[in-house]
């Protein structure tokens, strides 16, 4: 009985959102129902924990079967209205496979190497208790607490716990971190009736496995062929640092680079096609980021310039980013520096070049084993991208502008602040890397495909 309701908690939230999201996607979208699926899990384990704490400010305590009955009402709802649908008679789009026989046996073995990836993955959640510093340090403390109380109750900072003699509140090292991962681990536990720090981590799998389905989704709708989005989709899920995170759950940096991924890929899609559906996943992923980390605030506001560059000619575009650069440099100045920006104060972010620090990014990158060959993919690829007429100034602008602007934050933050120090000792520059790497992996993804579509432009005309 246990694993039927640890499996039912695990999958009913995934469940519910892609039947709800099923409702609004296209019945013709290219990998539609890996994109139906890869976004409606995500959306479906980063709005359950959102739908817990609305519970609990309305004083109702975390319970299991009541959380379940109102997902089970919305997955019926929107199955019914599904069926009710005129779409749902339409002819369904063919699956797409590649032309080539060789071609599909490559991407047979991928999708092979992938699942076996996964599995293999799932056995070192299931085997093995909760172990990352981080970990056990900030996160499941507050899930631990939430279990037994059944209810979110405070955290407060180690003075403040001083001061009220521990009575009513608890603290750990970051007692205001967001609140979105442990309830995810609350969930489970309570869908399996009891505290087990091993399948409570379940979650970060299925986030792999759906960010995964999400990204070949819209590799596809982006126009790339199967073959070179089953490549990309490979070369993303099986990099070593994101499989860690897996193995070793209990990170926060995994779901928040699922969701800041995804809220890049929706937003160039979008503005491609000016689907309704793929808007509102870009601005659902984006207000995720801050609910997940609090450096999500940073990566959130990364994706105004993109959408500036949406709706303005090129040139006012950029004006007005150089203009809110200038202004936010001004504010750094002026502002108190007991004021915070994404949890840190401006004291914390005063610049202080550290040179040790721009060679721990380097060995992060391309000399240690975390990232197989994605740095030398992004040496290749981007400078190709900008000499390529068009490419990155403006069919890919949006996604360069986005994350011309999460790099610069994350090498300033690395670079010329006292954080440098996670940079020198690798303590958190890889764990920020992945916050970044599904998105730049998928602007790789996109900046090869166009080189394999200019192919004529880069080879020589023959002679006559």
């Amino acid at each position: 009985m246990q694993i039927a309701t640890t499996l039912l908690a695990l999958l009913l939230p995934g469940l519910c959102a892609g039947l709800c999201l099923n409702l609004f996607v296209p019945r013709g979208t290219t990998a539609r129902g890996l994109n139906v699926w890869g976004f409606g899990t995500l959306v479906g384990l980063i709005a359950l924990p959102q739908l817990m704490r609305l519970l609990d400010a309305r004083g109702f305590a975390l319970e299991f079967v009541s959380i379940t009955a109102i997902l089970a009402v919305v997955a019926l709802i929107a199955l019914g209205l599904t069926l009710r649908s005129p779409a749902y008679r339409a002819a369904r789009a063919p699956v797409e496979l590649p032309a080539s026989r060789a071609q599909q046996l490559l991407f047979a073995l991928l999708l092979g190497l992938i699942s076996l990836r996964l599995i293999t993955l799932g056995l070192e959640v299931i085997w093995r208790p909760l172990y990352p510093w981080d970990a056990t340090m900030h996160w499941a403390t507050k899930a631990r607490v939430w279990f037994e109380h059944q209810a979110i109750v405070p955290f407060v900072n180690a003075q403040e716990w001083l001061e009220l003699g521990g009575e009513g509140v608890f603290t750990d090292r970051h007692p205001h971190y967001p609140a979105t991962i442990p309830l995810l681990q609350v969930w489970i536990n309570l869908g399996h009736g009891e505290w087990n720090e091993s399948l409570m981590n379940l979650p970060w799998l299925l986030c792999l496995g759906a960010l995964g389905a999400a990204f070949y989704g819209q590799l596809r709708l982006s126009g790339l062929s199967t073959t070179v989005a089953m490549v990309a989709t490979y070369l993303l899920l099986s990099m070593p640092l994101i499989n860690i995170h897996v193995a070793l759950a209990g990170y926060a940096d995994l779901f928040l680079g699922a969701s800041y991924g995804c809220s890049v890929m929706c937003l160039h899609n979008w503005l491609r096609r000016r689907q309704t559906w793929l808007a509102a996943l870009a601005l659902l992923f984006a207000i995720a980021c801050p609910l997940i980390k609090n450096e999500g605030v940073i990566w959130f506001l990364s994706l105004v310039p993109a959408t500036t560059v949406a709706f303005m000619q090129r040139r006012q575009a950029a004006k007005l980013f150089m203009l809110g650069l200038l202004g936010g440099i001004l504010l750094l100045l002026i502002v108190p520096e007991e004021f915070e920006v994404a949890g840190y104060s401006i004291a914390q972010l005063r610049p202080e070049f550290n040179l040790g620090a721009v060679m721990g990014i380097v060995q992060n990158i391309w000399v240690h084993d975390s990232w197989h060959l994605f740095g030398y993919f992004m040496l290749m690829l981007f400078p190709l991208g900008l000499v390529m007429p068009g490419a990155m100034t403006k069919t890919y602008l949006a996604a360069t502008a986005t994350l011309a602007c999460s790099v610069t934050a994350y090498l300033f933050l690395f670079v010329f602040t006292p954080f440098s120090v996670g940079a020198v000792n690798f303590a958190a520059v890889g764990r920020l890397s992945i916050q970044l790497a599904p998105a730049l992996m998928f602007l790789c993804a996109l900046l090869y495909n166009e080189l394999l579509r200019r192919e004529k432009f880069w080879v020589a005309p023959e002679q006559p």
